[in-house]
């Protein structure tokens, strides 16, 4: 779009501003993703110093990923009607604001209040970020884009958790929060310089509050119920109310939004199966990500006995990795088929996921590592071909929309991951002691077979995941049929 401010921006920096300006949003959103991973290994922490329960301390992921994965839907309204850099200022200041407060906070409620702020603001990075990529770039260069952007939605994962541990171990951990601010800040500062002016001034649309707030219920009560579920169970009367309210919430959400004049979410994109497959790509995909960086840290504190730093650390090798792959995938997607990379990228995520379900009490640090970098490899051929497959199927003014329904439905796939392997780490522990008590006809483990009954435990869930993981290659296959049928049509 061409405006006073962007032929200021091209006239001074030439047509690399349009990298500055991506190189902006990216440190905003690196900020968000290290922040979100980082609070989540000083957990015990927290609980000690405000002297908390676990089934307490979720409230605070609940939150944050709650309100992340909510906010991403108002992302494509803002960018509408304010366009990109107003939408990137307000995102980085409620983000802000949230480590601001989670630094200082004197009580546990301001601490839930400070996630809730946090994740605010990163859910309008999210797709913020993707869509202003995709826009700014021809044909030709969103691949190399792309590579880049989904290279900090999963090195940040990788490298959050390592920071947060030695942050915790050596200082404390207000300090994780704290952490995330001079990245926010510079991210701040060089998108009010550098980002263009994409506001259409003769489009201007109301927000749709009452969708919103269905939304926010659902999702809310929805992760709040599979949160309770791992301390009460399903039948629990807490639990299923819960429940029902986020499948009512959700059936009054999609009536409304049929008939709605400025639906939050435009239903009718869903018809598109291309679309449609890659949103479903990219929610498992998400599930398997976020899955196993909450499972294993914990598996290792617990099984192999490792501290914060080192848990970590076990991060480090795969968000490398990333760090190496997504870029070089990214100028791949420019020169073949995306298609290709996709099903090589789930079929090694699959592979290597398999392969961890036989970690145990015994394994080494680089077996699991090991693995752990294939899967991040395998993250890095994934991500950014399905991005611009998923995006490339929809026209330039349905773009803001597009990545925000993608990036809605991804984290919810990923926080949805999150709860249900913590519900099964929870059931299938208590199994396995169970049995292990009855067998030994007594009421208490010892160590050895306490670390084997939560060896038993991660292999279960590993396992579990990796068969669920396997269901993207249902949507792959579509993807890949109809990439046939373009190019052969006759057939």
């Amino acid at each position: 779009m061409t405006t006073p401010r962007n032929r200021y921006l091209e006239r001074k920096y030439g047509a690399s501003y349009k990298w500055i300006a991506v190189l902006a949003v990216i440190i905003g959103l690196l900020s968000s993703i290290f922040s979100s991973t980082m609070v989540n290994v000083a957990l015990t922490n927290i609980m000690a110093d405000y002297d908390i329960t676990q089934a307490s301390a979720q409230w605070m992921s609940t939150a944050y990923l709650s309100a992340s994965t909510i906010c991403m839907l108002s992302s494509a309204w803002l960018m509408y009607n304010f366009g990109v850099r107003p939408a990137f200022m307000l995102a980085t200041a409620l983000f802000f604001s949230g480590s601001m407060l989670g630094q200082f906070a004197p009580e546990y409620g301001l601490l839930v209040l400070a996630r809730v702020l946090q994740g605010s603001g990163a859910g309008i990075l999210q797709p913020l970020t993707m869509a202003l990529v995709f826009l700014l770039f021809p044909h030709e260069k969103r691949g190399t884009a792309l590579g880049t952007f989904s290279m900090v939605i999963v090195l940040g994962p990788a490298i959050g958790p390592t920071l947060g541990g030695i942050i915790t171990d050596s200082l404390d951990w207000h300090y994780t929060f704290t952490a995330a601010l001079p990245l926010s800040f510079i991210g701040g500062f060089l998108g009010w310089k550098f980002l263009p002016d994409t506001r259409d001034e003769k489009s201007f649309s109301r927000f749709n509050y009452i969708s919103f707030l269905l939304i926010a219920i659902t999702v809310a009560s929805f992760l709040n119920g599979l949160s309770e579920s791992q301390f009460h169970g399903f039948t629990d009367p807490k639990v299923i109310v819960f429940l029902s309210i986020a499948l009512t919430g959700l059936t009054l959400f999609i009536l409304r939004e049929r008939k709605s004049r400025a639906p939050l979410l435009r239903l009718d994109m869903f018809r598109n199966l291309y679309f449609t497959s890659t949103v479903l790509i990219a929610a498992i995909v998400s599930a398997g990500m976020f899955s196993s960086i909450y499972m294993l840290p914990l598996y290792a504190r617990t099984v192999l006995e490792a501290n914060a730093t080192n848990a970590g650390l076990m991060l480090l090798p795969g968000g490398l990795t990333l760090a190496l792959i997504s870029p070089l995938a990214g100028r791949m997607v420019d020169k073949m088929p995306p298609h290709r990379l996709l099903l090589t990228g789930v079929l090694l995520f699959i592979g290597s996921s398999y392969a961890i379900s036989y970690a145990d009490q015994f394994s080494s640090f680089w077996f699991v590592a090991g693995w752990l970098m294939v899967s991040r490899g395998a993250l890095g051929l994934i991500m950014p071909s399905n991005n611009t497959l998923s995006l490339s199927c929809m026209r330039p003014e349905q773009v803001p929309q597009a990545s925000g329904a993608l990036n809605f439905c991804r984290m919810l796939g990923g926080s949805t991951g999150v709860n249900v392997i913590a519900v099964l780490i929870t059931a299938r522990t208590a199994h396995y002691q169970a049995d292990m008590m009855t067998a030994a006809h007594t009421s208490h483990l010892s160590k050895a077979e306490t670390l084997d009954a939560l060896a038993r435990t991660f292999q279960d869930c590993f396992l579990i995941a990796c068969l669920f993981f396997s269901l993207a290659l249902i949507p792959v296959g579509y993807v890949i049929y109809r990439e046939h049928k373009a190019k052969n049509p006759a057939t």
